[in-house]
This record gives structure tokens, sequence and C-alpha cells, in this order.
């Protein structure tokens, strides 16, 4: 299943990028972006099945994202704004998940995998929330598979 990555910071989107990397899952990372113009202008061009999204993308409205984003994969939002507000609306807005990053890194795969088998069909929104664990050195990003 492949995986674009929007997050603002570079660490973070590096960090799940390794994480997603070392996983013994069928999940790989196909890109990132750093904010919502190149979110869209990836997700279009490198079709992934699932876009892990970040609320705040320095100063941009992350979920404001979700319409567009939604047609093109199944989103799971990722932030450190974990308030019942931000949780509310971004379910409200379509997201399949939401996972705060201070949760285990465990919490994350097990969700990208939940959507990821659930392709087709609509998910249910996870009642979760997020955050890496100790990540091994790898950073390799796989290149967008050919359909």
């Amino acid at each position: 299943m492949g995986v674009l990555l929007v997050d603002d910071q570079a660490a973070v989107r590096e960090g799940l990028a390794r994480l997603i990397a070392c996983a013994p899952l069928q999940l790989y990372c196909v890109g990132s972006a750093a904010d919502g113009a190149q979110a869209m202008q990836a997700a279009r061009r490198l079709r992934p099945d699932l876009v892990v999204l970040d609320v705040d993308l320095g100063g941009e409205d992350g979920l404001a994202l979700l319409p567009q984003l939604l047609p093109l994969a199944r989103v799971l939002v990722l932030t450190c704004h974990g308030d019942p507000a931000t949780r509310e609306r971004a379910l409200r807005l379509g997201a399949q998940a939401f996972l705060e990053k201070h949760r285990p890194a465990a919490e994350l795969l097990e969700a990208m995998v939940r959507l990821g088998r659930m392709r087709g069909e609509e998910a249910p929104a996870g009642p979760g929330a997020s955050s890496p664990r100790d990540m091994a050195s790898s950073s390799a990003v796989r290149p967008p598979r050919n359909s």
C-alpha cells in the first residue's frame, strides 16, 4: 500500500518514512509533501492508497485539503492537535482515521494497515492516536508502483 506523507516538518516526514520502511508490512512511502499545494500535486501524480495528513501545515489548515484528497486516497490525520473539536472536524470532513502523534508507532502502523484492508469499502473512523517509538536508521523511500 503506497503512503503519501504530508507534514510541514521535515523531521516528521523523515521519521515516518523510516518507520514505514522498517515495518514488516505491505506499506511503502511513495513520497512526501510539506504544504497543501505540494500535497495535492503529489497525490495526483503518485496516486497513493493512503495519505497521512497533519492538521497544521506551517500555519495552513491541513484539514481543508480533505475534500480534495478523499476522491484520490484514504486519509489518516496524524496530529499533535488531539482536542475533541479538531478530531470531530477531521472525521466530519471525511478522514477515515484520526491519530495523535504522541501514541505508540504500532498504533499508527495498525491504523494504516486497517485502512489498506478496508479499501473499496467505507472505513469507520478510528478512535486512536499515535507517535513514533524508536526508529531504525533506514530511510529508504520506495518509488511509486507501476499500475
